[in-house]
């Protein structure tokens, strides 16, 4: 950031510089939705006498959505805002939410995904309808199995 012309800071981004308005118009992007205000684009133009038209634009310049996604990375990779959504999912899962649950001991890496492992000499395209079909049903059986077991052990717990 360096000052701009009149004292106010500005962004220089793939050698473009943002003025202001399209800092504050970031600054408002990255907020999340149910935090906006206003709480439309539209509004946000209305309010801030910068056209609908212009906002669009902006987004789709390359300088500013370069800006745009440097921010919402830099968000989205904020410690804080992981350890708060893991926070949550866990308090719904003690409130009996299976499906947060599950989404917690993944997210935590203490429940793997179900692996099935194959091995055949013989080319899927070389076995008979029957093999084939014996083949998926045996694996729907597994997998159907695996799931059931997860959903005794998240409800036992």
């Amino acid at each position: 950031m360096f000052t701009g012309s009149g004292g106010t800071p500005s962004t220089i981004v793939m050698g473009t510089t943002l003025d202001t308005r399209q800092e504050a118009f970031l600054d408002w992007l990255v907020t999340p939705e149910n935090g906006r205000v206003p709480v439309s684009q539209n509004a946000y133009a209305k309010e801030t006498g910068v056209a609908p038209s212009t906002l669009t634009r902006w987004k789709s310049e390359n300088p500013f959505n370069y800006e745009w996604r440097k921010r919402v990375d830099a968000l989205q990779s904020d410690p804080s805002r992981t350890q708060e959504l893991l926070d949550n999912l866990y308090e719904r899962s003690l409130g009996g939410d299976n499906n947060a649950a599950k989404l917690y001991l993944q997210a935590t890496g203490r429940l793997a995904p179900v692996q099935i492992a194959v091995t055949s000499t013989t080319s899927v395209t070389e076995l008979s309808d029957a093999a084939l079909a014996e083949l998926i049903a045996s694996s729907a059986i597994v997998e159907q199995q695996n799931r059931a077991s997860e959903r005794l052990g998240l409800l036992g717990s």
